[in-house]
């Protein structure tokens, strides 16, 4: 039977966003009201009280309930909720819930016996984010760092393990995660698909062109966003320019830093005393449409991440044509497929391959027809479509 009406639980949603589930969530849900599909997202939000609207130019509804201030976000926005959330995902013939935004209410769905199929997307590997916790305590992390992952840590672990034991379909977003979760887990791999995250591609491109005039400069403008913390490996890129400033031919670059962290003030500091402070701008936190024309205008975008599953914003980057400089990890290589020449093996050939960028014009201009051409296999209406096909089967 074909599903009509799917419910997308989320702890976030636009513009009440602080990590890349919400986005991933705002492209899925479009694309598969698109598609001609009844969507409700039940996401959480800061207010006291729930505001349910309906959203004519995508047509599709979101109900925002509160979810409260403080960790664990993803329990209060359930239990907060609980009766709400419970009559209106009773209606819909599919429940989709965004990795830890399902957990205790999928236990409680299926110990009382109702029968709504539930489809679970894994965005990360809670195994993972303790191991990088534990190792920045004293490399640039935070109390909430802390208390998310490592204090935090066992309530995530039972998550992935409930979820394993009563969800009917579970997702990665990557088949590295996939993997990961697979072995560590001792969950058996045919039960877990690989279906990535997504961007919609022309939608994002209208948005990151509209109205918007590139800064007139003869310097190669790169990218960075994201947390300013140990596992993105921002000091690291910081080390890297460091050096490439000492070269004549590849220190024509400026920097601009998107971000907020526990890192910040060690960065600042690091600019100040090792780097053309003209050269590197820290914008901190800026809003989408702000942080998407600037993505636009840039000439290379760089992902020093020690660690991640399927980050948007390297498809975002991608879909706009603009060349990733990363290290040689799984999602790296998984997201950029034969782009040999923009994964690097260490540091020094991360400033290689950054250096190399820099000064080659023909070089950046090959690769912004690849990267296009691979930004296709992320666009929402495909990747909505693998969604379908997961919910006729449960239907």
């Amino acid at each position: 039977m074909k599903p009509t009406r799917i419910a997308i639980l989320a702890n976030e949603y636009p513009p009440f966003i602080f990590g890349g589930i919400g986005t991933f969530t705002q492209n899925l849900s479009q694309a598969l009201a698109r598609q001609g599909m009844d969507v409700i997202v039940i996401a959480g939000y800061p207010n006291k009280h729930p505001m349910r609207v309906y959203d004519k130019t995508h047509r599709l509804h979101i109900l925002w309930v509160p979810r409260g201030p403080l960790a664990p976000r993803h329990l209060w926005f359930q239990l907060k909720n609980i009766d709400l959330i419970t009559r209106e995902v009773s209606n819909c013939d599919v429940v989709h819930g965004q990795d830890s935004s399902a957990f205790p209410l999928l236990q409680l769905f299926k110990r009382k016996g109702l029968k709504t199929p539930w489809v679970i997307t894994f965005h990360t590997n809670p195994q993972a984010e303790l191991y990088f916790t534990v190792k920045s305590i004293f490399r640039g992390s935070s109390l909430t760092d802390f208390a998310t992952y490592a204090a935090g840590f066992p309530l995530w672990d039972l998550t992935v393990r409930q979820h394993s034991k009563y969800a009917d379909c579970l997702v990665c977003v990557s088949n590295s995660l996939r993997q990961e979760l697979s072995y560590g887990y001792g969950l058996d791999i045919e039960r877990l698909r690989a279906i990535h995250t997504c961007a919609n591609i022309d939608e994002l491109r209208m948005q990151a062109t509209s109205d918007y005039v590139r800064p007139t400069t003869d310097k190669i403008r790169l990218f960075y966003a994201g947390r300013l913390y140990y596992r993105k490996g921002i000091l690291q890129l910081m080390r890297i320019l460091e050096h490439l400033a000492e070269e004549r031919e590849r220190r024509n670059f400026s920097l601009n830093v998107f971000g907020q962290g526990p890192l910040e003030r060690t960065l600042k500091n690091y600019v100040a005393n090792h780097l053309p402070k003209k050269d590197i701008t820290m914008r901190g936190h800026v809003d989408r449409v702000t942080l998407l024309r600037e993505l636009s205008a840039c000439d290379i975008v760089c992902v020093p991440s020690l660690y991640e599953a399927c980050p948007v914003l390297m498809i975002e980057a991608m879909a706009l044509g603009k060349p990733i400089v990363a290290f040689d990890l799984p999602f790296a290589r998984e997201i950029l497929g034969d782009a040999e020449e923009l994964l690097a093996s260490g540091v020094n050939d991360f400033r290689d391959k950054l250096g190399h960028l820099i000064s080659s014009q023909e070089e950046r201009a090959n690769l912004k027809r690849k990267m296009l051409d691979r930004s296709k296999e992320f666009d929402a209406q495909k990747i909505a479509a693998e969604y379908q096909k997961v919910y006729e089967e449960l239907s």
